[in-house]
């Protein structure tokens, strides 16, 4: 887990969560433009990735191997006594979701990049779904989602490095697809439990991963006070991570400040 704290007199703090098969360090850019605008950042590698472990990587035992991760990252930016807001991508705003769903914790806002809650179908995810169904595998042996790295993003730059990181999770266990599995399940069928928090969604009308019109349908479901939802065209699943991220950022920036706004928490620079 790491810090990067603004020059600036905070505005709030931003706890980031991943996406599955990736790590902290695609998300540099979007910290500093946080920092940049006045907001402590705090981020770290999922269990199962990034620097986390290479023994284990793609592996974990339990969907709540995660909720306690983030629930203990959230404790520790509460020190700052600023608002706390938390971004999620694709699995990471599962993770989110998760917490909104189960945990009292000191969320002011929370934004969900593409969440994972339908895969989209394909010859290879339903194959692994049938081999995982009838239990033909061991919980720690692994297998290809059937993603690559130009589902994720078409940028020139972070495909190179998608390419030379060793870091990146290609394969999963049994466990860690049968645990996002049965929380995929958990949520579309419990996502009326979801606590009023302010939600920011963001999603990417070409999409490879997601199903997108099934899982906006069950987003909306979300009762909260407020609700804000934004479509993105010619931007891939994985949000921040190109050249051109003007129009999001310009969105997250806007939610930021009205959560602010509303709990009147304003500062000056």
């Amino acid at each position: 887990m790491w810090k990067w704290e603004t020059e600036f007199t905070p505005k709030g703090a931003v706890v980031i969560v991943h996406d599955m098969m990736e790590h902290h360090e695609y998300y540099l850019k979007l910290i500093s433009d946080l920092n940049k605008e006045g907001y402590h950042c705090l981020m770290g590698d999922l269990p199962g990735a990034g620097q986390t472990t290479r023994i284990n990587k793609g592996h974990v035992k339990s969907f709540n191997q995660y909720t306690d991760r983030i629930k203990e990252w959230i404790d520790i930016v509460d020190a700052y006594e600023v608002p706390t807001f938390v971004i999620g991508q694709g699995l990471g705003a599962l993770i989110v979701l998760e917490l909104m769903r189960k945990e009292t914790t000191n969320i002011d806002g929370a934004v969900l990049l593409n969440p994972l809650l339908v895969f989209k179908q394909s010859f290879m995810n339903r194959k692994n779904l049938l081999k995982s169904s009838i239990r033909m595998t061991s919980d720690e042996s692994r297998f290809k989602l059937g993603f690559d790295e130009h589902s994720f993003t078409t940028d020139k730059d972070y495909l190179e490095r998608y390419q030379s990181d060793d870091l990146v999770v290609r394969e999963v266990s049994y466990s860690w697809y049968q645990s996002v599995l049965l929380e995929m399940k958990a949520m579309r069928e419990n996502i009326d439990e979801v606590r009023d928090i302010p939600v920011l969604v963001m999603y990417s009308e070409e999409n490879d991963i997601i199903d997108v019109r099934q899982s906006m349908k069950l987003v909306n479901q979300v009762k909260t006070s407020y609700f804000h939802s934004v479509k993105l065209f010619d931007v891939e699943h994985s949000i921040f991570q190109r050249e051109d991220t003007e129009t999001p950022l310009y969105y997250l920036m806007r939610f930021l400040d009205d959560q602010l706004f509303e709990i009147g928490f304003n500062i000056k620079r």
